[in-house]
C-alpha cells in the first residue's frame, strides 16, 4: 500500500458535537523509550546480526536514537500516521555471557509520542519486540522466559538502567551459569544505558528483578539465547520480548494462535500465591507467585485468572511443527489494553518472508468495523468461543508498512515466519484515539471520511465530502441497511449507538464511517 494516511480515520472537530473516547488506559507510545537486545547465536556461526527500529507516530514528529553512554545519536523524523525504519550502524547491540554488563543500551526520544518496534535480524535466529515508554516502566518485575528443551543453551533476561547509579536487586529462580543459587538475592550497580544480562540453563521464569530506588525504573527483556520449544530435535531459535513490570499485569487475555501451526504453548506466570488460572472450557489450575502454568492453545480462547498474571505465547520448533517457522515469543497484553490505530512495518530481514497479523476486537450485535490497510475486514472476523461479543482473525500480510484501525478498539499482534526462523511482537495499546485526531495533522487538505456523532446529530454533506444530490445508504457494522437518505435530505445519525457506513450505492470506494455514541 502507499505510505499515506488512511483518510477514513481522520476525524474533523467542527460544528458536530464529538464525544471523547480516550479511555484512562495507559499507552505503549511515548516521548522516551529504552531499547536493548539480548545475546543470540554465537557470533562465529551464520551471518552477522543486524538491528532495525521501526518508529511510528500518529502525528508528524522528530527525535533521536541515542547511546547515552557515549553521546552518539541518530536523528530521525516520521510523518503523521506513518513510520520510519532505522537500520542501526553495524555493531553488536547486546551483552555476551552470564552477568555481562553492556554499555550501549539505546534511548529513543521524540518531540511527540512514538511507538517503537525492535528487530533483531539473524539467519535462522531472528526475533523482534515492542519497546515500552518510560511511563510504562517500573521497579519490580517477575521474569517470564523459556528454557531450551534439551538444556544446551541458556534462558536469559537483560536489565537496562534508565537513570545513573541504579541499584538492581536480582533473585534468580534457578541456578545461573555463574553459579548464583536460586532464591538468594544479589545486587548490580548500573548507570543510564548500561545493560546487565543473566543466563541459566534452567528456566529463569519467576526470577525477580527490582530497582531499589522507586525513582529509578528499569527496562527488562527476557526469553532465551536459543531455545527448542516443545521439541528435542535440532531446531532452536532466539526468544526476546520486553517484560512489563508487575504493575502492568492483568487478569483477562484473548489468545489467537499463530496461523497454520496447529497450536501454541501458553505460559502463565503468577504474581501472588494461590492464583487460579483458567482457559475457558478447561479445568482451572492453581499456581503460586513466581510459578508458571503451561497450556496448549490450538484454537482462539480466553485466559482468565483470580489475580494479575503475565502471559507468553510460544511457537514450537519447526522440526516438530506442521508449518515453516521456528520458536518465537509473544508477550500478550491484558484485554483491557486496546488501540484504535496501530502502524508498523513488516521486515523480512534475514529470512522471515511470510508475515501475518492477528486481531481481536469487541463488538455488540456483530463484529465491529475494522480496517486492515484501509480494507474493511470485519466480515472475516469470527466469534471467539466461550465469550460473547469478542471476534478474532488471522491475516497474512506482505512485507512493508501496514495499519489496523477501528474506532471500537482492538488488539493486534504482528509475526513473521521463514525456514527455521520467526519473529513476533504485540502492536501496542492506547497510542491513537480516532475521535480526537484532526485533519490538520495529515497536512494533505483532504476532507475527512470518518465522524463521531451523538444520536440525532446532523452530518453536513458538504463538510463530509458527500455530493448534495446523491441518494445515500446507511448500513450498520453487519452490513444491514438502516436507512436511505434522498437527494439533499438531512443526514441524521441513528438513535442507536454503534458503527455505521454511509455511502452512495454506486460508489463503494470512499464510504463515510460514522461512530454513534
Amino acid at each position: 500500500m502507499e505510505r499515506t494516511s488512511a483518510l477514513w480515520s481522520i476525524l474533523l472537530v467542527g460544528t458536530i458535537v464529538l464525544r471523547p473516547t480516550a479511555s484512562a488506559q495507559p499507552s505503549s507510545s511515548g516521548t522516551e523509550l529504552w531499547v536493548t537486545f539480548m545475546e543470540n547465536l554465537d557470533l562465529q556461526f551464520n551471518t552477522p546480526p543486524y538491528f532495525e527500529l521501526v518508529i511510528s507516530s500518529d502525528v508528524s514528529t522528530q527525535g533521536e536514537v541515542q547511546v547515552p553512554y557515549t553521546g552518539y545519536a541518530i536523528p530521525f523524523s516520521v510523518q503523521a500516521q506513518d513510520d520510519t525504519v532505522i537500520t542501526l550502524p553495524t555493531n553488536i547491540y547486546y551483552p555476551e555471557g552470564d552477568e555481562a554488563v553492556f554499555n550501549f543500551g539505546l534511548r529513543v526520544v521524540a518531540d511527540d509520542p512514538v511507538s517503537v518496534y525492535a528487530y533483531h535480524h539473524r539467519l535462522y535466529f531472528s526475533e523482534a519486540c515492542m519497546a515500552l515508554p518510560t511511563t510504562r516502566l517500573g521497579t519490580d518485575h517477575l521474569v517470564l522466559a523459556h528454557e531450551d528443551a534439551v538444556a544446551t543453551q541458556p534462558s536469559a533476561f537483560a536489565v537496562l538502567a534508565t537513570v545513573d547509579s541504579t541499584v538492581v536487586e536480582v533473585v534468580p529462580s534457578v541456578l545461573t551459569v555463574g553459579f548464583r543459587p536460586p532464591g538468594v538475592p544479589y545486587t548490580v550497580l548500573l548507570d543510564a544505558g548500561q545493560v546487565f544480562q543473566q543466563q541459566a540453563f534452567g528456566d529463569l521464569s519467576g526470577s525477580r528483578v527490582r530497582s531499589l530506588d522507586p525513582a529509578k525504573p528499569v527496562a527488562v527483556y527476557a526469553g532465551a539465547k536459543q531455545a527448542r520449544v516443545n521439541c528435542a530435535l535440532a531446531a532452536d531459535d532466539h526468544l526476546f520480548q520486553q517484560v512489563e513490570p508487575l504493575s502492568g499485569w492483568g487478569r483477562i487475555f484473548r489468545i489467537v494462535p499463530f496461523l497454520g501451526r496447529g497450536g501454541d504453548e501458553l505460559r502463565v506466570l503468577a504474581s501472588v500465591d494461590g492464583t487460579t488460572v483458567e482457559l475457558i472450557g478447561q479445568a482451572p489450575v492453581v499456581v503460586d507467585s513466581g510459578e508458571v502454568a503451561s497450556f496448549f492453545a490450538a484454537v482462539p480462547l480466553t485466559v482468565q485468572s483470580s489475580a494479575p498474571v503475565a502471559v507468553g505465547q510460544f511457537n514450537d520448533s519447526q522440526s516438530c511443527n506442521p508449518a515453516m517457522g521456528d520458536p518465537c515469543y509473544l508477550w500478550v497484553h491484558p484485554f483491557d489494553r486496546t488501540d484504535q490505530r496501530v502502524i508498523w512495518t513488516a521486515l523480512t530481514g534475514a529470512g522471515t518472508p511470510y508475515h501475518f497479523v492477528n486481531i481481536v476486537a469487541q463488538g455488540e450485535a456483530g463484529p465491529p468495523v475494522v480496517l486492515l490497510d484501509a480494507v474493511d475486514i470485519s466480515a472475516q472476523l469470527q466469534p471467539m468461543a466461550g465469550v460473547s461479543g469478542v471476534f478474532w482473525g488471522q491475516f497474512p500480510v506482505s512485507a512493508g508498512v501496514h495499519r489496523v484501525e477501528s474506532a471500537q478498539g482492538f488488539q493486534a499482534w504482528a509475526y513473521g515466519m521463514g525456514d527455521y526462523n520467526s519473529y513476533a511482537f504485540p502492536l501496542g495499546y492506547g497510542t491513537a484515539d480516532l475521535t480526537t485526531s484532526i485533519a490538520a495533522v495529515d497536512g494533505t487538505g483532504h476532507t475527512p471520511s470518518a465522524w463521531t456523532l451523538c444520536p440525532g446529530d446532523e452530518l453536513d454533506r458538504t463538510r463530509a465530502g458527500l455530493p448534495p444530490q446523491a441518494v445515500l445508504e446507511l448500513r450498520d457494522a453487519a452490513g444491514r441497511l438502516v436507512r436511505r437518505f434522498g437527494a439533499r435530505e438531512p443526514l441524521i445519525a441513528p438513535q442507536q449507538a454503534g458503527s455505521y457506513v454511509l455511502h452512495a450505492p454506486e460508489d463503494f470506494r470512499a464510504p463515510v464511517r460514522l461512530l454513534v455514541r
